[in-house]
């Protein structure tokens, strides 16, 4: 008799437990989801462009995927450059200026196309258009 009621406790407890789980947040959490696989970036696509400044001056082509993230491809005066990843902040196309490996960072937007660099004690301008 106890082992029963043991084991009907094993199994009454749990599953009155989740039917406290909110219905309605499970929907939202589908819903959620659902909206970020559906996501497509305004800006996704391939931009290329130009940064110039304080003795330093290159080209850059920034590839926006899907999702909003980009990565960068730095070319200075004609060398092989370098690649990073970085993201938009929000849906005004803002930059998230994250550094270079090797410190290189843009700040800017690309609502307005264009922006502010640094790189180490350096800075200067970038523009880019769409391809």
């Amino acid at each position: 008799m106890i082992r029963k009621l043991y084991f009907q406790f094993l199994i009454i407890v749990p599953l009155s437990l989740l039917s406290c789980i909110d219905a309605d947040e499970i929907v939202n959490n589908i819903h959620q989801n659902n909206a970020e696989e559906n996501y497509t970036s305004p800006y996704m696509g391939k931009w290329v462009g130009t940064y110039s400044g304080d003795a330093i001056n290159g080209t850059l082509i920034l590839n926006v995927s899907k999702s909003g993230s980009i990565e960068v491809t730095r070319a200075e005066n004609g060398s092989t450059g370098e690649v990073y990843y970085t993201g938009l902040q929000g849906s005004s196309g803002a930059l998230n200026p994250a550094p270079s490996p090797k410190g290189f960072v843009l700040y800017g937007s690309l609502h307005t196309k264009s922006g502010t660099w640094n790189f180490q004690h350096w800075s200067g301008s970038w523009s880019v258009s769409r391809q």
